[in-house]
């Protein structure tokens, strides 16, 4: 059960990292372009900032999830886009 526990959370956090990657990238092209409809440049770069927030919130939490899961290469790869040896990272 423990690792059923740990296997939804994971997906859990992918699926959020994924669907707050897809907000940041539609919030930066409506701001690129000026696509504001009724709300204010200054309200997208809040929202935008915002989502960057919960990004990093998301990205930090799948590390913590991915280090208990066993799984620390992956998710350096997936969150940080490089792979480290994680004794090497933690030394110190």
């Amino acid at each position: 059960m423990k690792e059923t526990i740990k296997l939804r959370a994971h997906d859990k956090a992918m699926a959020q990292i994924h669907a707050n990657q897809l907000k940041v990238r539609q919030l930066e092209y409506d701001i690129e372009r000026k696509n504001t409809g009724v709300v204010t440049l200054h309200e997208l770069e809040i929202c935008l900032n915002a989502a960057k927030r919960e990004l990093k919130t998301w990205n930090y939490i799948m590390k913590l999830i991915e280090l208990d899961y066993g799984k620390h290469d992956y998710v350096l790869w997936l969150v940080f886009g490089y792979q480290r040896d994680y004794d090497t990272a933690t030394a110190g």
